[in-house]
């Protein structure tokens, strides 16, 4: 069986989504990778420890699947809203410790 892979790259950020959402595996991976240095990024600037941002970034991009379906594009995009979650968790963290 041979699989059709879809090319992401001009996928907007809200179908990447909406991928993630509904489980699609291609555009799930396409959504982290595109996410993915920003994402490290905050937690880490944040932590300013990489295996503490590396949890993060992991924890950030579990709670954006659990939560896509409620992400309101009216009040900002997509990056921004996966950077809110990013930087609200490494601030728990950093609270926590």
């Amino acid at each position: 069986m041979r699989i059709h892979r879809r090319p992401v790259e001009p996928f907007d950020d809200d179908l990447l989504l909406a991928g993630l959402a509904t489980g699609d595996a291609e555009l799930s991976v396409a959504f982290v990778r595109r996410f993915q240095r920003r994402v490290f990024g905050v937690a880490l600037s944040v932590l300013g420890e990489p295996r503490l941002a590396e949890d993060v970034s992991q924890l950030a991009f579990e709670r954006a699947w659990r939560h896509a379906q409620v992400y309101d594009p009216c009040r900002g995009s997509v990056a921004a809203w996966l950077t809110s979650i990013t930087h609200n968790l490494a601030v728990d963290v950093v609270r926590a410790r």
